[in-house]
């Protein structure tokens, strides 16, 4: 990957203080400790670190050049090191997407952009693997979904590549509004609208809002997918100009699916409906909410002519995410359901719903960490999950974090006692629970937030066989 410093002042509108405009670059980096020799190294600043300040160890590697922020110039001090390039620029963040944008442009290859409350990853994983049967594509790595995780995924696209299917992520006001300016996508997906990221968003409507940025204001003339059984993502989709293929479940759509059924070894069947043609298709992953996640996928790849049993072939070989919805076998007659990726009211209440529905006669336990960043709605949305507990009959709960005493409180006064419902402080004394507890049949459910680090529970539980 070559960037021209001609074409990164044009991108950013940077101020050059150093160097020919003819000057490349092997590539942009944002990292000083894997800055290579002849990358362009952009100081970001962050809430807890500021790039510029390890400006000298990027050029020490031999970086070909920096863009630093213009009240920073005077702050830094070379030592002797003077890049063959030094841009200056109002905000370096932006400068980055500003650069992501005209590689985009460079090259001119569909982009499928996706956001929503839940599913975000797995479904990008789905549409990859779809449009991969066909086509070359550019994928966002991980869950690099943020306003520097995007811009570095379009600056390794190259002119291999035939699409580009990228995940946008959103935790501020104003986050996917400037994704989708970077990623000026032809195609756009919202999965879901749901009550996540409250604390900075503050309502489910502007969680709806802010989601909608991206029908609002990708390519009018491109096309959206539209969830049928979401009432706000079709609400945000009645604005959108372009084409729009629907899918869905309870709702009449052009890509359909019906009688879905969740297997005990860890998929999840339904027939297919679309254009005229029925097609059975079981997934590796259980639940039925993924089942839309594959609609979805399904209705990317017919708008790139890709035929359907090839999709169905990838959707049933597709590898499944750690940390999502993961079955796994601690010891004979045991089943672990290691969901514990990530978690929200309502990813939450489906998991517990699938705990319910497939320990059949044996116990199902909920091993629980806290949902966070929910702000003032997070007393209230663990009051409804503890209920949850208590009308789906699930017969052991355990509890972790701030929250875990309210969640408790409300899964007794719904049905568990003292002796199916309780607290615990610490990782180690939950697996120290279970391994004295668990016995045949049992079905364990471990799930929440990312920063509860819940999967050290499944990984004690592995470790040991319980």
């Amino acid at each position: 990957m070559t960037f021209i410093l001609e074409e990164v002042l044009k991108a950013t509108g940077g101020r050059l203080l150093q160097g020919e405009e003819k000057t490349s670059f092997r590539g942009i980096s944002t990292d000083s400790r894997t800055v290579a020799e002849g990358e362009l190294f952009i100081a970001l600043k962050g809430e807890r670190f500021d790039g510029h300040h390890f400006a000298i160890e990027a050029l020490k590697k031999r970086a070909g050049g920096v863009i630093i922020e213009e009240d920073k110039v005077r702050d830094i001090r070379w030592n002797g090191y003077r890049p063959s390039a030094v841009i200056a620029v109002k905000d370096a963040l932006h400068a980055l997407g500003d650069i992501a944008r005209e590689r985009r442009r460079k090259f001119g290859t569909p982009v499928v952009a996706l956001t929503g409350s839940n599913g975000k990853t797995t479904t990008k994983e789905m549409i990859s693997v779809c449009l991969e049967t066909t086509f070359p594509v550019l994928k966002t790595k991980g869950n690099l979904n943020n306003l520097i995780g995007l811009p570095l995924t379009l600056l390794n696209l190259t002119e291999q590549e035939r699409i580009v299917v990228l995940e946008m992520g959103m935790n501020v006001p104003g986050e996917i509004r400037r994704l989708t300016e970077i990623a000026e996508p032809d195609v756009g997906l919202i999965t879901n609208v749901e009550r996540v990221h409250l604390e900075g968003m503050g309502s489910l409507e502007r969680v709806r809002e802010e989601k909608g940025e991206l029908f609002r204001r990708m390519r009018q003339d491109g096309t959206i997918l539209v969830n049928q059984d979401d009432p706000r993502v079709i609400d945000l989709a009645s604005e959108f100009r372009g084409q729009k293929i629907t899918f869905g479940i309870d709702h009449p759509a052009e890509v359909m699916a019906k009688e879905i059924r969740l297997q005990r070894v860890g998929g999840t069947s339904f027939t297919l409906m679309m254009e005229g043609v029925t097609m059975e298709i079981t997934l590796p992953l259980l639940g039925r909410h993924f089942v839309p996640n594959a609609l979805s996928a399904i209705a990317a790849a017919s708008l790139f002519g890709i035929e359907l049993e090839k999709v169905k072939e990838a959707l049933e070989h597709l590898s499944p995410s750690p940390m999502r919805m993961e079955v796994l076998r601690p010891k004979e007659g045991v089943t672990l359901i290691n969901d514990a990726y990530n978690a929200n009211p309502r990813s939450m209440e489906l998991a517990l719903e699938i705990l319910s529905e497939m320990k059949g006669k044996g116990r199902g336990i909920a091993v629980l960490g806290d949902m966070l960043e929910l702000g003032e709605y997070s007393v209230e949305a663990h009051q409804l999950i503890g209920k949850r507990v208590g009308e789906l009959s699930i017969d052991l709960l355990l509890a972790l974090g701030e929250e875990a005493p309210v969640l408790v409180e409300s899964a007794m006064r719904h049905g568990l006692n003292s002796e199916q419902a309780r607290t615990v402080e610490s990782h180690t004394e939950a697996i120290s629970i279970l391994r004295k507890m668990v016995r045949d049949g049992d079905w364990i459910l471990v799930k929440g937030s990312r920063r509860m680090g819940m999967e050290k529970i499944a990984e004690g539980l592995m470790e040991r066989k319980v």
